[in-house]
Formats: C-alpha cells, structure tokens, sequence
C-alpha cells in the first residue's frame, strides 16, 4: 500500500535513462523505396504527363491538314500567313488564338481542346475553312470571308461583306494563295504528339484507333516477359496493324524503358 502523497519505493530496480527518438532515427528506421520501384513511377508519370518535347516542322503539319481535308496546302498557309505570321502563341485584341486564330467558341466546336498546340489549331483551321468552302460551293474568296467575318455575314450581304476589314483579307490572301511565291511556315513547333496528356497518343494513329496508356501500362504491370495473356505481345497483335511507323517507334521506346526496369537499372541514363 503507498502512504497518502507518498511514492512506491522499488527494491533493486535501477532508474532507465532512455533518450528521446528523434525525426533522424524515425527516417533512419524506415526502408527506402527500391529504384526499380522509383523507376516504375517515374515511367507511369512520363506516359501520363505525356512526353511534351516533340518537335514537328510546321510544313508538314499543313501538307497532313490539306490532305486531311482536301483543301491546297497554299491555301491553309496563306491564311495562317495572314492570320498569325504562323505564330503558335499568338492573340488577337478580339481574344482569337493561335497559328490558325481560333476563337475559343469555334476552336471547342472543331475539337480543338488545346488552340496554342500549333498542330491542333491548324488542323481545326482547315477543318473550318473545309466547311466554310462547302457550305459556299468551293468559292475560296466566299470561304474567306466567312472565316473573316463569320458564315452569318457572308450569307447575309450574299457575297464579301463590305467590312474594309474583311475585303483587305481576302485580297491579301487570294493574291498570296494565287501568285508565283512560294508559301513555307520554315519552322519547328513542340506539339506534344508523343505521348498525349489525354492518357493516349494523340496527333498519330495511337489516339484514333484507342490505342491508350492505360492499355500499354496494363500489358507491361507485373510483367517481367512479354508474352502471355494481357502482355504486350497480345495487345500488338490486337492492335498493332494500326499502327503507323512513328507510332511504332514510341512502342518500342516504352518497351527498351520496361525492359530496363525489369532488370532494376536506373532509367534516368536511359532519357
């Protein structure tokens, strides 16, 4: 029994001095991830985040865009000439964006999610210069016009509306479009059409067949062959006739980077 106020005195039991744990010991105690765990992730991170360095020469985005729609690759670049001088950052005061200046209203409604990824816009500017020549029976100047000062006027005034804005447009580039000159952007662009942020690979076969990263990243997870149900071999086999040269190319760098990350080695070397 201990006395009112009193302590328990403890025969043959020395007093422990134990030091306080610190935020070093605790770090110190606990295991580090693996680098082939870190490795994994930061590979999971490049897919999904995209790979945003590719460059692309603007020239031969017009020449895909004019066979896209069947409209002159002239044509698309007398436009952009006029439009924006083929800059990919540009705004005008009325808030139009980019190499094809598309307002945000019309660029949403061509599919156009990102109007400064110069191969998006000038792909939703041919798309509309494709439905403006249409809807005015192959007329370029009338097609014009309609991009200038949009489909209502043209149709409203039944020809060029008489906006000196306008008219100086359509002369400008129908003499551009017409003349000896030749037309060239003469640059390069980074359009990010690797590996898309959309979690699939966009400006190439990838994205149009849904041929995703989230397919790519199913078939190798937890793989260490590539073969077998759900690998990678399958889903070429599914899908890999789809595909095109460039495209093939990014699957072969996905598969090197797996393959390196399997074995534990450290792919910062390998970017």
């Amino acid at each position: 029994m201990v006395p009112w106020g009193g302590r328990r005195r403890t025969k043959g039991v020395k007093k422990m001095n134990i030091a306080p744990i610190t935020g070093e010991e605790i770090k110190a105690s606990v295991q580090p991830v693996s680098r082939t765990q870190t490795a994994v992730t930061e590979f999971q991170d490049v897919l999904n985040n995209g790979l945003k360095t590719v460059k692309e020469d603007m020239d031969s985005i017009f020449e895909e865009a004019a066979s896209l729609y069947q409209i002159p690759s002239k044509l698309l670049r007398a436009v952009a000439k006029a439009e924006s001088g083929f800059n990919p950052k540009a705004v005008s005061k009325a808030g139009a964006v980019g190499v094809m200046q598309l307002m945000p209203g019309t660029a949403r409604s061509l599919g156009v999610s990102d109007p400064y990824n110069a191969r998006q816009n000038i792909l939703g500017g041919a798309k509309y210069l494709k439905q403006n020549l249409d809807r005015f029976g192959g007329d370029v100047s009338l097609a014009l016009a309609a991009y200038n000062a949009g489909r209502g006027s043209v149709t409203k005034y039944g020809g060029i509306p008489p906006y000196k804005e306008t008219q100086n447009y359509v002369k400008k580039i129908m003499a551009d479009y017409t003349g000896d000159s030749t037309i060239l952007a003469g640059r390069t662009v980074s359009t990010g059409s690797g590996l898309g942020t959309s979690g699939s690979v966009s400006g190439s076969g990838f994205a149009e067949n849904g041929f995703s990263i989230s397919s790519l990243l199913g078939s190798l997870s937890g793989n260490n062959s590539l073969s077998g149900t759900g690998s990678l071999s399958t889903l070429l086999a599914e899908e890999g006739e789809k595909l095109s040269g460039e495209d093939w190319s990014n699957v072969v760098e996905i598969v090197r980077l797996q393959m390196m990350m399997n074995m534990g080695k450290d792919t910062d070397s390998l970017i």
